[in-house]
């Protein structure tokens, strides 16, 4: 979701549920020393709250003392922490999107990592799949869809499709990359969910999966936001990702914290079509 950059931490923001004002054609036709028609585009309105997500960690003097010289304890430790933090707020969105009330779930026919079945037409269709979704987001809004989220397991299945296979076999790299993918599938950008986690509690035996799971998410996301523009959703961020440390002698310790105060929030479901599950297992 596109940062917005805001100045206070809750204010209202705009829902577009309705279209049909931006979509209407008014008369525009003014005769001489009258006014022009004045159109208005109705939106619905919601409030926002921005939150601050942060996590800290100690490096004590022992530690600091004991390193060996190639490491760098303190940009370790930011950029741990910072990584940590970039998780939480990839979940909160991943938990946003995959909600049934903001984007169902649209299952298909043959999940796609089934092929070479007997007969073709039991072969899954991930091409015509992809098609159908952006076909029901320009509907809607009347513009191409131009991201698509996949899943680690998805995209890893996608690659070794023969439809897929079939249709870049004659590129110049023969080899399927995300670049490849959004020319096949009409798409300005295919993002891979890499990010894993462990969903075990803490002193528990480490469960380790994929965020994005088994999701093929595709959207339409406004490269410049703004008040009355259609995106899928937004993160509205009050203050950006900012790194405090301080000495805190009675630990014999420097402190660091990694930061920063946002809200992620849903502004256009049209914008949205889900995918899920793509394949039978992520």
């Amino acid at each position: 979701m596109p940062i917005v950059p805001v100045k206070k931490k809750s204010d209202i923001y705009y829902i577009y549920d309705s279209k049909a004002d931006r979509f209407r054609v008014p008369l525009t036709l003014r005769a001489p020393k009258t006014e022009s028609r004045t159109v208005d585009w109705k939106v619905d309105t919601d409030s926002y709250v921005c939150d601050e997500h942060a996590l800290n960690d100690l490096i004590d003097d022992i530690e600091r003392d004991n390193v060996d010289k190639p490491l760098n304890l303190e940009l370790d430790t930011v950029e741990f922490l910072t990584d940590i933090v970039t998780l939480g707020l990839e979940m909160r969105i991943k938990d946003i999107l995959t909600a049934e009330a903001n984007l169902p779930a649209n299952t298909p026919a043959i999940k796609w990592d089934i092929w070479d079945q007997a007969s073709p037409e039991l072969d899954s269709d991930p091409i015509g799949d992809i098609e159908t979704g952006k076909a029901a987001i320009h509907a809607v809004i009347f513009r191409e869809p131009n991201v698509l989220l996949l899943g680690k397991a998805v995209y890893d299945k996608l690659k070794h499709h023969p439809k897929i296979i079939n249709l870049i076999k004659y590129s110049q790299k023969g080899v399927v990359t995300t670049d490849l993918m959004a020319s096949l599938f009409g798409i300005e950008k295919v993002i891979v969910g890499e990010a894993g986690y462990n969903s075990a509690k803490e002193g528990k035996t480490a469960v380790l999966k994929y965020l994005w799971g088994n999701n093929a998410i595709l959207a339409y996301v406004e490269p410049r936001p703004g008040i009355k523009k259609f995106s899928l959703g937004y993160t509205f961020q009050s203050q950006k990702f900012q790194t405090r440390r301080a000495r805190i002698e009675i630990k014999h310790s420097d402190w660091f914290e990694v930061g920063d105060i946002e809200t992620e929030k849903i502004i256009c479901k049209a914008c949205g079509y889900r995918i899920e599950p793509a394949i039978t297992e992520a």
